[in-house]
């Protein structure tokens, strides 16, 4: 017999031998697996219950049914922190607004959820001061006085604002007198908290514009 004909001819056999093999194989595995339950829950899901924990309020930004400007596709930012230190976690969710500004108090503004250690929040925005209406963009948190209460950094559409937190679960605008409140003009802002030296917190917004 040719030598090569004689090891292609082996070879074919082998390979036809180990493909067999792996057919039944999956054939085995496939058989012993149970049958899936149409009952079976998913290992992870997830249920919506914020109306029974009371965050019912409305997310504004820009239009409901079309978005046309970029400013009204960007979203907001939420912050998950415990503004009064009772040991349970309360939550800020920053609002937007639409193009059809709306004045006075029917504006959307933030809103601030006190955690009640039930399951439940209650909203607290006006009680805490925390009432700021506009184009909101993000949030972060720190204690930038280290006077041991979380304050709260607010990014906007325009100028951004700084609330200290007073330690009796109220607020103070103090953007512009920190500094911080930026120019006003076309950009939005968002934002680190960096870690510096003597435990203090720098604030850097990083600004966009349309342009």
């Amino acid at each position: 017999m040719n030598f090569f004909k004689f090891h292609r001819e082996t070879g074919r056999r082998i390979q036809g031998f180990v493909l067999s093999a792996l057919a039944l194989a999956a054939g085995a595995a496939i058989e012993q697996q149970p049958a899936a339950s149409q009952d079976a829950k998913p290992i992870v899901f997830f249920k919506d219950e914020a109306a029974k924990a009371g965050l019912v309020a409305k997310n504004v930004f820009g239009g409901v049914d079309t978005k046309k400007y970029i400013i009204e596709t960007t979203g907001t930012g939420v912050a998950v922190f415990d503004y009064d230190n009772d040991g349970w976690p309360d939550i800020f969710i920053v609002n937007g607004t639409t193009l059809e500004s709306v004045p006075g108090p029917g504006a959307p503004t933030s809103h601030l959820y006190h955690n009640n250690h039930d399951g439940t929040f209650t909203d607290v925005t006006a009680k805490a001061g925390v009432t700021h209406a506009g184009w909101g963009q993000g949030v972060c948190v720190g204690d930038y006085d280290n006077d041991g209460y979380e304050d709260l950094y607010v990014t906007y559409y325009g100028k951004n604002v700084l609330y200290h937190n007073n330690g009796n679960g109220t607020f103070t605008d103090v953007s512009e007198k920190a500094g911080v409140a930026g120019t006003g003009g076309e950009a939005a802002a968002r934002f680190w908290i960096t870690i510096v030296t003597a435990s203090w917190i720098c604030l850097w917004p990083r600004m966009w514009t349309s342009t």
